[in-house]
């Protein structure tokens, strides 16, 4: 139970902190995604409020993006 409290609000803070993606350049895009994500076990909520990730992905939500390993994401859909 303590997990599943400390799971919703680290999604909590994800889903609050949004971070610009820049132009990138290809060896920019190979740092996008963290192969040491510490995220990737995280229970995220299943609330649609799309970010566009750096690796041109939409994910459902910021949770979703940090859970995949994107370091970086803006609000709404991918173009």
């Amino acid at each position: 139970m303590k997990y599943l409290k400390i799971s919703f609000l680290l999604c909590l803070v994800m889903a609050l902190a949004a971070f610009q993606c820049e132009d990138m350049s290809p060896n920019e895009m190979v740092d996008c995604i963290d192969p040491n994500n510490k995220y990737k076990d995280v229970a995220c909520l299943m609330i649609y409020d799309p970010v566009c990730g750096c690796d041109q992905k939409t994910y459902g939500n910021s949770c979703e993006a940090q859970r995949a390993g994107v370091k970086s994401f803006t609000k709404g859909t991918c173009e």
